[in-house]
């Protein structure tokens, strides 16, 4: 029995094409009963768990303007900060029994010199976004404060 050389290469591709999809899912099945996908696994969210976790960068305000808030991290850096929709700015004091009391504020109340706490998320573009801005008070203990020798 002679085939001709089109309806040989036609099976060839159609036990090529047939090879090659085996392992694809159709997308409207999602994926089988415990299949995370590389390597992650199954776990219910547990609304109480942290919303993240941030790095924090501790310094003094040098300027605020508009949407952008210009921090010295130390006496030879500074940081720029984007503040964004989720910013939330709070402020510490303590109450009259010493207890330390905070309160949500406007981030146009902060003000040049004033010594912040700020938790930081990176961008898309790799800008530092404000998430979490805390004013510490000048009365406040240093939070990692040095032996002294």
């Amino acid at each position: 029995m002679v085939v001709p050389k089109r309806l040989a290469r036609v099976g060839v591709c159609v036990v090529l094409a047939a090879g090659l999809s085996f392992g694809q899912v159709d997308p409207r099945q999602g994926r089988t009963r415990g299949s995370t996908g590389r390597g992650g696994s199954v776990a219910p969210a547990d609304p109480n768990a942290p919303k993240g976790v941030y790095p924090t960068a501790h310094g003094i305000v040098k300027s605020l303007s508009g949407s952008q808030l210009y921090v010295e991290v130390d006496e030879d850096h500074e940081m720029k900060f984007r503040l964004i929709h989720k910013t939330k700015v709070f402020t510490q004091s303590k109450d009259g029994q010493g207890k330390i009391v905070t309160k949500e504020i406007k981030a146009s109340s902060l003000e040049p010199g004033q010594t912040v706490d700020i938790d930081m998320q990176v961008s898309l573009d790799g800008a530092f976004e404000a998430v979490h801005i805390t004013v510490v008070p000048a009365d406040a203990e240093p939070a990692a404060a040095e032996p002294q020798k």
